[in-house]
């Protein structure tokens, strides 16, 4: 059997993805080096981060058996019971809770930076995993064997047995692989920014429809400068020239904007921070994997955020992945097994694709005006809303449920029962 330590595995990209991944492969006995380019993360302070996160029943059991849940600043997650989403021209409404999926809640918020920051801090205690920060990588190339990468970063070379790309949208080892990216353009930009409502969030995450694209309120912790339950994120989903207006506009009147648009369902709101705004390009991979290489997150896909889902497809990738590479070494194979990998893929884009082309539906589905087009979407919502089986699969994929969930991903006890 080839020993675990003798293998190597590089990750580029030290995100949400890449850290969790180095994580559990170095869980699993494995060497691990994270190459990431930023910074060192560290925990936030005082304001609200603008990029957060809903991480699913399926995510939270995968930082919780791994780790990094206790990593995390309690104060700063926010767990929410419900959902309410609605058409902002029609009389549908769905509205989701915890309750009626059997559960104690539909999912957590927190920022971006604060996860990595938890993954970072978990890693620290971790030998085997060497995670270097403000560390960019020169270049990669597979040796002529196929039998692993060498990799130039600073001028030193490391040598691996399997290289994963894990470095986002614009990934260069997806490039140095020779993967086509798929790109395209959703027709959407976003903006982000962090609100004061008069009226308590009551851990209940909002999504309303509009003919120009969604906006979602995401609850957030509490700020005691802004009340109890008062402080939520925005993702403001549209046409560029409607979300450039809005990036633009003073702040009295995108707040006048923000609270028409969502019907005043929050009461007066205040804008807390800055809004930035970036462009909704949605990209699948034509392949996941190579010889000797692997790509997970958005270096594999990206979806539209109407539904929160992106982080959360990353994180069940890099599970994945690390699950079928220490069975792999387990079984004596090396770590960058090919049948490995292949099952790694197979595991993995259908599910990713499968999500991806229902929320490019959903977008187009919105934005048909013509009335017999409405009013079937309209009377689909609320026969959703009334119950069955239908609202069931809803909730079960908001919770991130599936038939082929990693053995991390589950409760301890049916994880236990998987294996």
């Amino acid at each position: 059997m080839t020993g675990v330590s003798e293998q190597h595995i590089i990750i580029v990209g030290g995100g949400m993805t890449g850290g969790l991944l180095g994580v559990l492969l170095a869980q699993a006995g494995l060497r691990v080096t994270v190459l990431d380019g930023a910074p060192v993360p560290v925990m936030p302070e005082g304001e609200a981060q603008l990029r957060v996160s809903t991480l699913t029943e399926a995510s939270y059991w995968l930082l919780r058996n791994s780790g990094v849940w206790d990593c995390l600043n309690p104060e700063r997650v926010q767990p929410y019971n419900a959902m309410q989403v609605w058409d902002q021209d029609g009389t549908g409404e769905v509205r989701f809770s915890a309750e009626e999926a059997g559960a104690d809640t539909l999912g957590w918020l927190l920022e971006n930076g604060h996860l990595t920051a938890a993954l970072y801090q978990r890693a620290q205690s971790l030998p085997n995993l060497d995670w270097r920060c403000g560390t960019s990588v020169d270049s990669a190339r597979r040796n002529d064997s196929d039998s692993g990468w060498r990799v130039v970063c600073g001028g030193e070379r490391l040598q691996a047995d399997l290289l994963v790309g894990a470095d986002g949208a614009r990934s260069q080892v997806r490039d140095w692989a020779g993967i086509s990216g798929g790109a395209s353009d959703s027709g959407h930009h976003a903006l982000v920014a962090t609100i004061g409502t008069a009226l308590p969030h009551q851990g209940c995450a909002r999504q309303v429809f509009m003919e120009s694209g969604p906006l979602a309120l995401l609850p957030l912790y509490s700020d005691p400068q802004q009340g109890e339950q008062c402080q939520c994120s925005i993702v403001w989903s549209g046409w560029p020239e409607r979300i450039r207006e809005l990036q633009e506009c003073d702040a009295g009147r995108f707040a006048m904007e923000l609270q028409a648009a969502v019907a005043d369902v929050l009461g007066e709101v205040t804008l807390l921070s800055e809004r930035a705004v970036f462009p909704i390009q949605p990209r699948h991979a034509s392949q996941y994997v190579a010889p000797a290489l692997a790509l997970v997150g958005d270096a594999a896909h990206v979806i539209h955020p109407l539904a929160g889902q992106g982080v959360n497809l990353g994180l069940l990738d890099a599970a994945v992945l690390a699950e079928e590479v220490s069975r792999a070494v387990e079984s004596g194979l090396g770590c960058a097994d090919r049948h490995a990998l292949a099952r790694y893929q197979r595991r993995r884009r259908g599910e990713n694709l499968v999500m991806q082309n229902a929320m490019r539906g959903f977008q187009q589905l919105f934005e048909q005006r013509a009335l017999p087009l409405r009013w079937l979407r309209n009377t689909g919502m609320r026969m959703v809303n009334q119950g069955g089986p239908l609202k069931g699969f809803f909730v079960n994929r908001a919770l991130g449920r599936s038939a082929d969930l990693p053995g991390l991903a589950q409760p301890p006890r049916r994880a236990r029962n998987s294996g």
